[in-house]
């Protein structure tokens, strides 16, 4: 198992949080001292606030040199949760490395003991340290991120505020000049105004500029970014009201005019945006749906008492799988893209759980290395068991489960 660890941005002084306590501190060090037995892979890197969000770019840069030998490049998009304590909050653009055969680097007969840590480590040639690539400043604390598939470098954020904040990347700046303008906000490409603060947005994978928000007032809006000019503007292309809050919002994979949103009030919908609706009511909050992308009938759904409910869209009368893996509400769900039985969760429990939802017991793994609440996550592109997931904790963790674990499925 290759480990690293390291400080993805130093700028400004970081908030320690103050809600770990003496039993989670506890639990992390039993889950360090295992982590060389559960990993192929494992990165824990500190933020200088927490991030609600996270997405992996789907670009791989191969890399080489003489001390690290071959690895890639990945690129993570994340932003800041700061409440109000920065002036601006931001939005991130990180390079992490990653050894494309850590078999190769690994000199068994090489271990260190470590008294502190209690733990044999690995010397493993050094990685060049996660870098950032690029930081955006904007006004409001960054709930959500989101990059068009047809063109990453547009990034949709959506913020406390009710504003959905479209930026071309490729049209700021890297990084500020000074600390003075480092608290100046970069004026985004694009701003649309919703009726109340969001955390569900998602862009359509079909139809280019297709960008689709739920607010924290039911309210849902689809835009047409397509048809955005500077003299007009940009209309919503279509508004709809929702029952409650919705919690979360996906365009199915394969479709263009399809997509499911969940709320507050316990209800699932599957909207058609041409017109037709199908609604389910379940008795708890739901928090987040997950399409899968390999078999387009199949959805989950995760509710607030940690439960998760696979679903066939031909029929919501009832589930077709239902486990209850976390002991409080989830925050995130996602299926792996190759392994169409494989769906990864996470929980304010501070964990993130995978599944195997075609057997009867599905949790296979468990990554327990958060000591504060789970945010969310995203699969790697270059890596089809890679995961990155971020915590109140400030951190931002990137791994990869044992093989042991892959080839469980």
């Amino acid at each position: 198992m290759e480990e690293t660890s390291g400080r993805a941005d130093t700028s400004q002084e970081e908030p320690i949080p103050s809600l770990i306590g003496e039993d989670a501190e506890n639990n992390y060090r039993i889950w360090k001292k295992n982590a060389p037995y559960l990993y192929d892979y494992l990165s824990t890197n500190s933020l200088l606030w927490p991030s609600l969000t996270v997405q992996f770019f789907p670009d791989i840069t191969h890399a080489d040199n003489e001390v690290a030998g071959d690895y890639i490049l990945q690129r993570l998009l994340h932003g800041t949760f700061t409440l109000g304590q920065s002036v601006v909050d931001s939005i991130s653009i990180l390079q992490i490395p990653t050894y494309t055969n850590l078999n190769k680097h690994i000199q068994i007969d090489k271990l260190d003991y470590n008294p502190d840590k209690e733990e044999f480590e690995v010397n493993a040639p050094s990685l060049p340290k996660p870098k950032v690539l690029q930081k955006i400043n904007q006004y409001g604390d960054v709930n959500k991120l989101s990059y068009m598939p047809q063109n990453p470098n547009i990034i949709a954020s959506a913020n406390n505020f009710g504003d959905i904040l479209i930026f071309e990347r490729t049209k700021h700046k890297s990084f500020q000049k000074s600390i003075i303008d480092d608290i100046e906000a970069n004026k985004p490409q694009l701003k649309l105004g919703t009726k109340a603060e969001l955390f569900a947005m998602d862009w359509n994978k079909n139809r280019e500029g297709y960008l689709v928000s739920g607010d924290t007032k039911g309210n849902i809006s689809l835009y047409d970014l397509k048809g955005y000019s500077k003299s007009g503007g940009l209309s919503e292309a279509k508004y709809w009201k929702s029952k409650s809050d919705v919690n979360d919002i996906e365009w199915f994979p394969t479709h263009d005019s399809l997509l499911g949103y969940v709320e507050e009030a316990g209800c699932l919908t599957i909207q058609d945006i041409r017109g037709d609706v199908i609604s389910k009511q379940l008795t708890s909050a739901i928090n987040s749906i997950a399409i899968n992308p390999n078999i387009s009938t199949v959805l989950a759904t995760g509710d607030s008492t940690g439960s998760i409910k696979v679903w066939d869209m031909r029929n919501l009368n009832e589930p077709v799988q239902s486990f209850t893996p976390h002991s409080k509400p989830i925050t995130q769900l996602k299926w792996n893209r190759k392994h169409a039985q494989v769906l990864a969760s996470s929980s304010t429990d501070c964990s993130v759980k995978l599944h195997n939802v075609s057997k009867e017991e599905p949790t296979i793994f468990q990554h327990l290395g958060h000591m504060l609440g789970v945010n969310d996550f995203d699969w790697s592109y270059a890596d089809d068991w890679m995961i990155a997931s971020v915590a109140d904790d400030n951190s931002l963790h990137v791994w990869k489960p044992s093989q042991q674990v892959q080839n469980a499925i």
